[in-house]
This record gives structure tokens, sequence and C-alpha cells, in this order.
């Protein structure tokens, strides 16, 4: 009898070929699911990020939670066509398990995602518990001819800025810091003031080419050193100072930087050319007393400075912000200075596209331009790539006051206060924020604390005066609006305000006088039409103020300067134009209705 011929085994445990594995990928049509779902998520994103989120202004976690859904939907669906259909017998079936496990897996994680779905308001500032904090106070100038206060104020600066790039580090801004200039502050008042456990305060002398630094770290609690050093190199090791002295108050605090954080805390957006960065810190020396003449002197080291090194990205920046501040003086014409501003920062920008501050300085051009979705595009970039850019966040605070969401723009203000506490424009500002919110009495408050912080300021009486006379205490609001007058010069700049003020006042004579100043001024060329509007409107002449808001819409120019300086969304005075179709007009083009 022979032997039954063996049956040869079906393959059985032995893995698939490639070529099985294909033709199973084109029988069940794997990639066209594939495909399909990428292209539709892809789409679906696009919808939620644009759509939703920008426009709408859905909170962004929106769009983890839409990527996470398409990812479940196509794991699920790539497994059960993976394995439905199958003929043969099997004990075990790996989608029972697989299944219902990538279900469960993508259903948890968008509930995690929803618990954690914030607010617009807490999601662009987030409430922050700080473990480090640091105020680098001014440094002083120990040269014998006492001629580098730029220098020293140039290094402050950048030691700030360089700090600042660490996330979870705390630092005061410029302003604030700048407020214990010239003192020998008490280091319990820089750590109550400021809301910091260290300080760091130092020294610069220079003679011809060599340079002693001294600087030293200290604990607010006790007065103790944690770090101190002296450098006593030639001029052109500035530099490596700057970077020696971030890293050793990183060590002493323990840091712990990412990667992007140390690159951005080396200064990648500054110049190796001395004689560059020497033009640049007067440059911003200038820009930050922001008087006329001073924003035009500033204009003229910054030019120098990208002169000698076109690749220096900050000094676009300087020439852009220069370029943006002066229309708010009355006379300098947004259309002339606003492609100037423009082609800076887009400069600044190709040179170096991880920088924050031309980020904002772009935003603020496109703002000026009345594009409010490529603006606040701009400065949620400037936020995200610096969190602790005090500027950024004060820009897009304003930018969102102006198109009414207060709640978000708050939320902005508050982060940029929290880094900038004694900032005298941020404070006077917030002022202006609580008016338009009808809470006048705070305003008031929040008004007097920006004239206690620096009575000096060209901006803390009027602002003071603004919300008296909105409060309607009027005569407290004219003495407050003369005083600013002593700051503003002789220019037209808060005579609209002033003007208004006598005469609700019962001061109509001097009305009547602001009047006649500003029709001089008028001729000579300045865009004053809503200034005189203001002064008429107080006198009670309806007609004439309407007249003159009709003129200030025909001129481009006066529509960009009221922009930032107007007070139609605050002055209750108003009130009773906004029915009127030549005031809604100039309202249109504010973009405020």
């Amino acid at each position: 009898m022979r032997p039954a011929k063996a049956t040869p085994r079906a393959n059985k445990g032995k893995p698939p070929s490639l070529k099985t594995f294909l033709a199973d990928l084109k029988k069940k049509r794997l990639v066209e699911i594939l495909a399909a779902f990428i292209g539709g998520g892809w789409l679906l994103l696009e919808f939620v990020h644009w759509i939703l989120v920008d426009h709408y202004h859905f909170p962004e976690r929106t769009i983890d939670i839409t990527f996470v859904t398409i990812v479940g939907a196509l794991a699920t669906t790539l497994v059960w066509r993976w394995f439905s259909g199958r003929e043969e017998p099997r004990k075990f079936k790996p989608e029972i398990v697989l299944l219902p496990l990538i279900l469960l897996v993508a259903i948890l994680l968008d509930i995690n995602l929803l618990l954690h779905l914030r607010s617009p308001e807490s999601e662009t500032a987030p409430e922050t518990e700080w473990q480090n904090s640091i105020a680098v106070l001014p440094f002083v100038d120990m040269s014998p001819e006492k001629d580098q206060e730029y220098f020293c104020d140039g290094m402050t600066e950048d030691l700030i800025n360089r700090l600042s790039s660490a996330r979870d580090l705390k630092v005061p801004a410029r302003t604030s810091a700048f407020m214990f200039k010239g003192k020998t502050p008490d280091m319990r008042e820089v750590g109550e003031k400021l809301k910091v456990r260290t300080a760091l305060e130092g020294s610069v002398q220079k003679s011809g080419n060599r340079l002693r630094i001294t600087a030293q770290l200290i604990n607010i609690a006790d007065g103790y050193h944690l770090w101190s050093q002296r450098f006593d190199r030639e001029l052109k090791d500035v530099f490596a100072i700057q970077d020696e002295i971030s890293s050793a108050i990183v060590e002493a605090l323990r840091l712990k930087l990412t990667s992007q954080e140390k690159e951005r805390m080396s200064g990648p957006a500054s110049t190796r050319n001395l004689e560059a960065y020497n033009l640049y810190l007067q440059g911003r020396y200038f820009w930050n007393k922001r008087g006329t003449d001073d924003v035009k002197k500033a204009i003229e080291y910054f030019l120098q400075a990208v002169a000698l090194d076109p690749g220096f990205a900050l000094a676009y920046v300087g020439l852009a912000d220069s370029y943006l501040v002066l229309p708010q003086f009355l006379g300098y014409r947004t259309s002339a200075l606003l492609p100037k501003a423009k082609s800076a920062a887009l400069r600044a920008l190709a040179l170096d596209d991880t920088l924050a501050e031309a980020y904002a300085s772009l935003a603020n051009v496109k703002e000026s331009e009345w594009d409010y979705p490529a603006a606040e595009k701009n400065y949620k970039r400037a936020v995200e790539l610096n969190p602790n850019y005090p500027t950024g966040r004060f820009w897009y605070a304003s930018l969102l006051a102006g198109m009414g969401r207060m709640d978000e723009s708050q939320a902005e203000m508050r982060r940029a206060l929290e880094l900038d506490p004694l900032s005298l424009i941020f404070n006077a500002i917030q002022a202006l924020f609580y008016l338009q919110l009808k809470e006048t009495d705070r305003a008031i408050e929040q008004a007097r604390k920006t004239v206690e912080l620096d009575p000096h300021f060209v901006w803390s009486h009027w602002t003071l005066g603004v919300c008296f006379r909105a409060k309607g205490m009027f005569k407290e609001a004219v003495a407050e609006l003369e005083k600013a007058r002593e700051s503003l010069g002789s220019g037209p700049s808060g005579l609209g305000d002033l003007g208004m003020a006598y005469a609700l006042a019962g001061e109509e004579a001097k009305a009547v006088d602001v009047l006649s100043l500003l029709e001089e001024h008028l001729k000579s060329g300045y865009t004053v039409n809503a200034e005189i509007a203001s002064v008429h409107l107080g006198l009670g002449n309806r007609e004439k103020a309407l007249e003159f808001l009709d003129r200030a819409a025909e001129d481009e120019d006066e529509v960009a300067y009221l922009r930032n300086a107007n007070t139609f969304l605050y002055e209750p005075r108003w009130d009773s134009l906004r029915q009127e179709p030549r005031f809604k007009r100039l309202l249109k083009k504010l973009h405020l209705e």
C-alpha cells in the first residue's frame, strides 16, 4: 500500500509577499481612501482655521480637535477596509480589538481637548505662573566723559530683549525698568513695583576702544549676589560680553531653554558691525524719547546703520516703527510715510522671518492699510514667536479694541501691563479702554495713576482730562487739558479736546479762541477738521460739527490720523450725532460701523 501523497499546506504562517500586499491594497482601494482623507482633511482643516478660528474667533484648540477626529476616522476606515471581506477562517480577529481601541483613543483625546478648551481671551494671553523673574536695571555710565548714556541704555535694552526670549522668565520691559534710571533704588522697591524676584544691575566704563563692564545678579529677598563679574575687553567684544552675561543669568536661575530660545537669546537678528550697532543704539535712544524731533533723529541714525550693514534686521524694524509713529503727530501725512514703513518691515522679515518685532511692525502697517485680518494674523505670529514682547501685545490689544472685541483686548492688555507695568503709554491707553467699556470711574483712577507715574509724560494729563470730560467734570477737565497743551507744544495736537472742554465748562470765549487757532492751522495744511468739529460740538453748533466731520472724511490722511487719535469710541458728546449720515460716513471709513 502506497503512502498517501502529502497535500502542501497553503503557505500557512508564511507572511504575504510584497506582490500580494500591493494586490490587497489595490483590491481594497486603500490608497484611494488615504488620498481622499488627506485631501478632504486638508480642506476641512483650512476651513476650520480660516473661517471658524480666524473669522468667527473659535478657540485655536478647535483645529487640534478637528485633526484628532480626522486621524481617528482615517485609522478606523483603514483597519475596517483591510480586514473586511476576508474569507479564510480566523481564530482571532484583530479588528475586534483595534477598531474600538482607535475610537476610544480618539474620543478620549477629543474629550481632553474639549475640557481644556479656552476662550480666545485666555488663549491669546494665558495666565502665567512665573517661576523666575528678573528686572534688568539701566546700566550706569561710569565713563570719564559721561558721554555713553546711549550705549548704557542700549546695553540694557539688548539684555532685556535677549532674556525675554525665555518664555518661562518674566522680564519687565524697557520702559518699566528705566523708571529707575538715575536713581539708587532699594531692591525691595524694585521687587514690589516690577513684581520680580531678582535684579541685574551694572555699569559701563569706556575709554577709547577699551570697555570695562561690571554686572551683578541680586536676589531681591535678601540682597545677596547670585552672580557677579567684571569684563575688561576691547569694544569689539561687546557682543561676546552680552552673550556671556545672558548665559550666566540663565545658569544662575537654572533655566531650561529650548533650542529656539537659545538661538534667539544669542541675538541672531543683531549685527556684528560695531559701527552699525553703535548707530542703532543711538537711533533707539532717540526713538524712546518719542518727541517729533527725536523720532526724526532716530530715522537718521537707523538709515546710517542699514547703510553700513544692509543685513541689520533690527535697524529696519526701528525704521518701520519710526515711520509709523510720525503720522500720529499732526502735520505728518500717512500717505507719504506708510510705504516707507511697509518697505522697512518687509525688509526686516526678509532678513529674519523669526523676528517678533518685525511681524508686529508689519501688523501695524497692515492695520494702517485697514487690512485688519492680515494685521491680526501678524500680531498673533509676533506673540507666538515671543510671548514676552509687550509692545506686540499692546498693539494687538489696540487693534482688538478698535474692532470692538474688548474681552480679547483686555486679555492682551493685562499681559502687556504684566510685562511692562510702569509703561506710561500702556497705562494711559488702558484708561481710554476703560472709557470705551463705560467704566468711567475706573478710567479716571487709571489716568490718575499715569499722572502719578510721570506728570511730565506728554499724554498723562491729556488722558486724565479726557476722562474727566467724559464724567462731566468739565472744570477739572479744562485744568488737565491745559497742562497737556503745555507739553504738546505750539502745534494743534490736543486743541480740539481743550476747546470742547472750554465750551462744556461754559468758557465760550476761550473755546472760540481755540477755534481761531485751529482754523489757522487748517490753512497751514494741518489735518484738523475733526478737531474743529469737536469744538463746534461742545459749543452746540451741531450743523457746523457735521460739516467739518464731512470734510474730515474726505481727507484720507486725516482719516488715517483719526484711527489712533479720536475719541469717537468713548466721548459721550458724539452720541448725539451717531445717527447722522455724515457722521456715519466718517465712522464707516474708520471701521467703527
